[in-house]
């Protein structure tokens, strides 16, 4: 949150506080509306893929309860690299008894998928706007890293073994190899298929709530298929610099792309940080408001038990 303040503060020294507030005056807040609209149906579509995929992994789970564990773990977005998510197999194991060793390779699938469509989104891009390589093979580099420790049993024992020492838990191989198997089953067939079609569906509703947002600005212009470029290479940038929430490195990201000295979107600086500020309120913000209702209703549930 700090930090979240500090990159407003930031934005606001550099392209001028009353002039960011001249540029939200123009915006029209309607737009609001669909692009709220597009934000959830990401987090929803996201929530039936994790739904699916526990049940995948043998782990039955009611619908209800499987959707509130999945928006708490939204709560925790702003932590680095999302590894906050990883509460979501506490919070089953609390209310379900569902083995950790099951629950994490769900997990770790969902990161890993949401970080190959983002970076498809971002590869489709870049041969006709040529902008934005770095952050393509910074993903590409992270990406093969992840899949290569997941795709052994050494890699996955060793990930236990880390978990182990943070937790301070003793967690034995036979828990690592379950996982690994569990894993495995996530990333082959129906079941990869489907959970990467839907990222890439999810990933690409929130790319169109930017374009819809520099829509909302007077003076702007951009192409969809640009929007989604730009909203695709802002959230690859946060994901790769493993900050909180991605903030500071996705926000430099979308208004550096937005201004006028790049793609042109958006007709001044200010224009581009005020954007910046809107889709971030309407994605990463929206998405942990809704994680702390998550959270509560889950710790209502353990209560009650």
């Amino acid at each position: 949150l700090c930090l979240g303040l500090a990159t407003f503060l930031g934005f606001g020294l550099w392209a001028d506080f009353a002039k960011i507030g001249d540029a939200i005056r123009s915006f029209d807040a309607w737009y609001l509306v669909p692009v709220l609209a597009l934000s959830l149906a990401n987090y929803l579509s996201r929530a039936w893929r994790w739904h699916y995929y526990l049940k995948a992994a043998g782990i039955p789970v009611p619908a209800g309860l499987s959707t509130e564990v999945f928006f708490s773990g939204l709560a925790l977005s702003i932590t680095p690299g999302k590894l906050g998510e990883v509460i979501k197999v506490g919070l089953l194991a609390r209310t379900v008894d569902a083995p950790a060793a099951r629950v994490f390779p769900v997990v770790v699938t969902e990161r890993l998928l949401d970080l190959v469509a983002v970076l498809a989104l971002t590869a489709v891009g870049i041969g006709r706007f040529g902008q934005g390589l770095g952050v393509l093979v910074a993903g590409l580099v992270v990406t093969v890293g992840f899949f290569a420790v997941l795709a052994t049993k050494p890699g996955t024992r060793l990930v236990f073994k880390v978990v182990g020492l943070v937790l301070r838990r003793k967690v034995g191989p036979e828990a690592a190899d379950e996982s690994h198997a569990v894993q495995r089953a996530l990333l082959s067939g129906r079941p990869l298929a489907i959970g990467l079609a839907i990222a890439l569906a999810a990933w690409l509703a929130e790319a169109l709530g930017l374009w819809l947002v520099v829509m909302g600005f007077e003076g702007s212009s951009l192409d969809p298929v640009l929007g989604t470029f730009v909203y695709a290479s802002g959230t690859l940038a946060g994901a790769v610099s493993f900050l909180p929430g991605g903030l500071v490195a996705t926000e430099a990201t979308l208004t550096g792309m937005l201004s006028p000295a790049v793609f042109g979107a958006l007709p001044t600086e200010a224009a581009a940080v005020a954007a910046t500020l809107v889709i971030r309120i309407a994605t990463l913000w929206f998405a942990v408001g809704l994680g702390v209702v998550g959270l509560l209703r889950v710790r209502r549930r353990i209560e009650r038990m």
